[in-house]
């Protein structure tokens, strides 16, 4: 190819621009914020994950003590 080319990035150099572009984004964004809302929106974003985590342990447990959801059940009598 000539000296015209098309320099092409990886897909792997795309995503890291785009992620570098979107946490610039974001910390601009949030660095604006009054102190109270920025503990405020961390402590929420805090708590949904530990929801999260906490309902996925919950639900694993269950499947190790009961079996797969959906399973069909099946009694000692039969």
């Amino acid at each position: 190819m000539g000296s015209g080319g098309v320099l092409l990035a990886s897909k792997w150099d795309v995503a890291g621009d785009l992620a570098r572009l979107v946490y610039g984004a974001v910390r601009i964004a949030f660095m604006a914020l009054p102190l109270w809302l920025r503990v405020t929106v961390i402590v929420l974003i805090g708590g949904f994950v530990l929801y999260a985590v906490a309902t996925r342990v919950r639900d694993r447990w269950r499947e190790r003590r009961t079996g797969p959801a959906g399973a069909p059940e099946t009694s000692p009598d039969a």
